[in-house]
Parts: structure tokens; sequence; C-alpha cells
């Protein structure tokens, strides 16, 4: 026994010296040296774009995870982002934050419109969510004058905006799990 609540302690030791919880931009970022700095570099593509104001207003935290995944429900958003994600270029992880910010942005507004009642996922995850946050992300990095190769591949995802799995119900938990990005 006295190993495994050593080993745990251990880990517990281990995550608070190598994850570290900073701001930048306004935007808490959770996660690793290399994560904060892949982040940084991200968020400083975003910043001087008029759109950022979205993403700020719309994401409290992005932390560095297994997967990709907005939370958009919580009280402070969440965007956790895979290594596959924010490991690629500055360019797309930049896109990816925009592109889960407004998810978190379409959950707000449907919360809004009717404060009774929690947001169905096809307000803010569904095929159409998809697309508008696709459209979000593009726009974002044309602005960031992305080459048409990228372009041309989100507009293709908008074309089947069903490709990261379903939206509701416990087959939505399933199909997050089995990302790779």
């Amino acid at each position: 026994m006295q190993s495994g609540i050593g080993h745990l302690e251990f880990s517990k030791a281990w995550f608070r010296r190598h994850h570290l919880s900073r701001f930048v931009h306004g935007i808490e970022v959770r996660g690793d040296a290399d994560f904060h700095t892949r982040t940084r570099e991200a968020l400083d593509l975003l910043r001087p774009l008029a759109e950022f104001a979205i993403v700020r207003r719309h994401l409290a935290v992005i932390c560095q995870g297994k997967r990709s995944g907005i939370r958009a429900w919580a009280e402070r958003p969440i965007f956790t982002v895979g290594a596959p994600t924010w490991g690629h270029s500055t360019l797309w992880y930049a896109g990816a934050i925009a592109h889960d910010a407004y998810h978190a942005k379409l959950y707000r507004d449907a919360l809004c419109a009717q404060p009774a009642a929690e947001p169905r996922a096809d307000g803010w995850s569904g095929a159409a969510a998809e697309q508008a946050c696709l459209a979000f992300q593009s726009d974002v990095l044309a602005a960031l004058d992305a080459g048409p190769w990228l372009l041309d591949y989100l507009e293709a995802l908008r074309r089947n905006p069903t490709y990261q799995g379903r939206s509701r119900g416990w087959q939505s938990w399933l199909d997050y799990h089995i990302r790779w990005w």
C-alpha cells in the first residue's frame, strides 16, 4: 500500500513541477513548458486579429491533454488540446483555438437565447455548428495568410461536418475518446 501512495504523491509532485498555469493575453494556459511556448506562439498570431475578441471572450482556459475538445458548458470554458494539434504548425494551432472558441460562443449564444434550459447539443456541436466553426476557422486562417491548400482542406471538412463523430448522447463521448487529435 505504501508504495502505491508514494507513487501517487510522486505523480502529483511531478505534475505540479512540470505543468504550469500562466495567463497569456488574458487566457489561462495549463501545461508543460513546451505546451506554453506553442500556445503563446499561436495566441501571438491571433492577438492582432479582430476575431481574437471572440476567442478571448469565449475561452477561459487552454489546457494540455490527450486529445482535443472544448468544455463549452464549463463556467470557465476549457479547450483541452492534444499533442497532434498543439504540435502541428503554429498557424494550424491558432486556427484550432479559434475553431473551439467559436463552439464556446455558440454554446453561450444558445444559453442566452433560452436561459431556463440547457442548450441543445445541435446548437453548438452538431453538423451546422461544426460548419460555422470551420467557417470561422477559415476566416481566421485567411486573415493570417494561410495557403490555399489549408483553406481547401477546411472547405472539404465543411462538406463533411460530422468527421469528428456524433454530437449527441453517450456515443459522442465514445467518439471523443477515439480521437487522435
